[in-house]
């Protein structure tokens, strides 16, 4: 919930830009109360308002509880993570912000700047290696098999740039293959941009920490790069 809090105060106040994709939708306030066993109960007992009055949490309706769990992967079928006019908003939802600016209820954060969604690089060889943390794992090994190397290293770009001449891609399908993924060419040629950067960024973060991990990570991240685009602009 915070950060849905935090990114509707910014943008109700006017005091920053707001750049992506709707969020989840999630503003819910519970209270713990404490058991005689030492369990515990969480019962909800309020929800989150933004400073214009928008609710946070989106709509749900008792004994329809499985249309509530199924609302975000509806959202996403529907064309509401790749296409703006997907999302409709009804008249009522119209709140504005500080500066005169329309913003909309219904649940989630609307942001300023929408970023499509892009799917055109994921495929099921990607979802495998990234569901059961290979990369992840890949990346552990190979920085603990060249610790000497990758220490002498003291910046983000210069990480970005030693690893570049290492044959990352074709050890890690190596690798994959050996915890059971099968080889699948034409998909990973199709993926091989976000495997290759996602493996450069935790093997960065284990040596350089978050200020490796972060730059090097999402450099090609769309919205990044729109967010960034829209400071410039300022």
């Amino acid at each position: 919930s915070a950060s849905e809090i935090f990114s509707g105060a910014i943008q109700d106040n006017d005091r920053g830009i707001i750049v992506g994709r709707r969020s989840f939708g999630k503003g819910l306030v519970q209270q713990q109360f404490t058991l005689s066993d030492g369990s515990a109960v969480r019962l909800t007992v309020a929800r989150y308002f933004t400073p214009s009055g928008r609710s946070i949490q989106k709509p749900y309706e008792l004994g329809k509880a499985d249309e509530y769990e199924k609302d975000f992967l509806n959202r996403l079928m529907h064309g509401d993570a790749g296409n703006k006019d997907s999302i409709q908003h009804a008249d009522s939802l119209k709140y504005k912000t500080v500066g005169g600016r329309v913003v909309y209820g219904g649940g989630g954060i609307m942001p300023d700047i929408f970023v499509p969604l892009d799917t055109t690089e994921f495929t099921p060889y990607l979802n495998k290696v990234v569901n059961y943390g290979y990369i992840y794992q890949y990346a552990f090994q190979y920085t603990d098999k060249n610790r000497p190397q990758l220490k002498q290293i003291k910046s983000w770009t210069e990480m970005d740039s030693y690893l570049d001449k290492q044959p990352l891609l074709n050890e890690f399908v190596k690798f994959a293959a050996q915890k059971g993924i099968p080889v699948n060419t034409r998909e990973i040629n199709i993926s091989k941009k976000i495997i290759v950067t996602q493996i450069k960024g935790y093997i960065s973060r284990n040596i350089l920490g978050d200020e490796g991990f972060y730059p090097l990570f999402y450099k090609n991240d769309k919205t990044i790069k729109k967010a960034l685009e829209a400071l410039s602009k300022k």
